[in-house]
């Protein structure tokens, strides 16, 4: 189940980015798109990230799992980003997220000098169905 909802998300990939964008006809934000994959799957998430932050149930970032959601940010209160795990290898963590920059994108936060220091945490919103 996990990889079919992964293999939605890749799906998207080049899909433009758009602030508080909820679609792939007008473009996703972060959250948008986050919400809009699990939504395919009948997985309900709020569309806000800080929202997001806090459903599910906390995982640790070693054992992140395909279709988790990762969270960045400066600190709990400053929620800035999710995005949805693809894959966790001794290479990384591989996310498929929204950026304002490039839209829909596959990623390794792992090695990204940007993204890495802003993980806050992960959250399993699939295995709570």
């Amino acid at each position: 189940f996990r990889q079919e909802v992964v293999q939605y998300a890749l799906r998207l990939q080049g899909t433009s980015y758009k602030y508080a964008g909820t679609s792939p006809q007008t473009g996703f934000d972060c959250s948008g798109f986050t919400s809009y994959v699990l939504k395919q799957f009948k997985i309900t998430l709020s569309p806000a990230s800080a929202a997001q932050s806090t459903e599910g149930l906390p995982v640790r970032l070693n054992a992140v799992q395909p279709g988790d959601i990762l969270v960045f940010g400066k600190n709990q209160r400053n929620i800035q980003h999710v995005a949805l795990v693809v894959e966790n290898s001794r290479d990384g963590v591989i996310v498929v997220h929204s950026t304002t920059s490039r839209g829909v994108i596959r990623e390794n936060i792992s090695t990204s000098s940007y993204w890495k220091p802003l993980v806050l945490g992960a959250r399993d919103v699939i295995g709570r169905r």
